[in-house]
């Protein structure tokens, strides 16, 4: 018994992505980029916002990915998967899911006596609408549900919300919000745990060029409501709309989580689209690995 509480301790020690005291915040998973494209760019999550959708011409965009996540530290496997569709020019629906399976680990009776293994693991769904309210400003909201479980005994889980407003002019699109707004989580002992809710602020702007070129550019900054500051910069290039290069910096002053340098690539063809991403500059994150398939028009 005293063998699984020390993993299960390590385990939640290992989670916390950050440079904070790991049992300083809940459920630290519900703030990791879902989407390889986002990943690459700097972890610029509020361009998955379904309000910021909206403002764009896709009509589908489903998306799925693998992730060898921290294969350094905390060593998870990562399966996700998100959806948006859109209604009409005024109403949109979207969807997301993320499943984190650490390494299994031996389970121990009282006596010492080897009982089975169990995998920790983490999951993540949000579901969110979002409504044109002008041709120029959209509103939406996402709800969540995380679990942690840490044992097949012991799990945790929150509900949280994000509400976004969102504006486009021109070529550039603002966003402004809260995110991951929602329960605590309490310990055994009763000790209440937040999770990491933040004050969101985004912008993007895309421009192209010589007929065949264009780049994509964002910036992100969450203020924790808990203490804490992300910023995030991305840049994608893209050659003829088929085959992009992407490259983003995230920094983590005191946040839930760190500090990273992302590379990605991707190719999209009749729809088909296929994205690659790799961080580095973390000793928490760093060597993570993602791949991704997706589908729009």
């Amino acid at each position: 018994m005293r063998k699984t509480l020390a993993i299960v301790i390590l385990f939640l020690a290992a989670a916390g992505l950050h440079a904070q005291d790991a049992a300083s915040v809940a459920m630290p998973f519900s703030i990791v980029p879902r989407n390889v494209r986002t990943l690459s760019t700097g972890g610029l999550t509020t361009a998955d916002a379904v309000a910021v959708r909206l403002l764009g011409d896709t009509g589908l965009d489903v998306n799925a990915s693998w992730y060898s996540w921290a294969p350094q530290g905390a060593s998870s496997n990562n399966i996700n998967a998100d959806a948006f569709v859109r209604l009409s020019n005024r109403l949109a629906l979207s969807a997301q899911f993320g499943m984190d399976i650490a390494p299994r680990y031996d389970i121990y009776d009282a006596q010492g006596t080897k009982g089975g293994f169990y995998s920790p693991k983490d999951m993540l769904v949000k579901l969110g609408a979002a409504y044109r309210i002008t041709p120029v400003i959209s509103v939406g909201a996402d709800l969540r549900y995380m679990n942690s479980s840490l044992t097949s005994k012991v799990s945790y889980s929150a509900f949280g919300a994000d509400v976004i407003a969102a504006a486009t002019f021109g070529g550039a699109k603002v966003a402004a919000g809260v995110t991951n707004l929602g329960t605590s989580v309490k310990a055994s002992d009763g000790t209440a745990f937040g999770i990491p809710a933040a004050a969101t602020l985004a912008g993007k702007y895309n421009v192209s060029f010589a007929e065949k070129h264009s780049v994509d550019a964002g910036a992100q900054v969450d203020f924790f409501f808990k203490g804490g500051l992300r910023a995030g910069l991305g840049v994608e290039y893209g050659f003829n709309g088929l085959v992009f290069a992407r490259v983003g910096y995230s920094l983590g002053l005191n946040s839930p989580f760190p500090t990273y340098l992302s590379l990605g690539l991707g190719a999209k063809f009749s729809g088909i689209s296929i994205n690659a991403a790799y961080l580095v500059g973390s000793s928490a994150i760093g060597n993570t690995l993602a791949i991704g398939a997706g589908y729009s028009f």
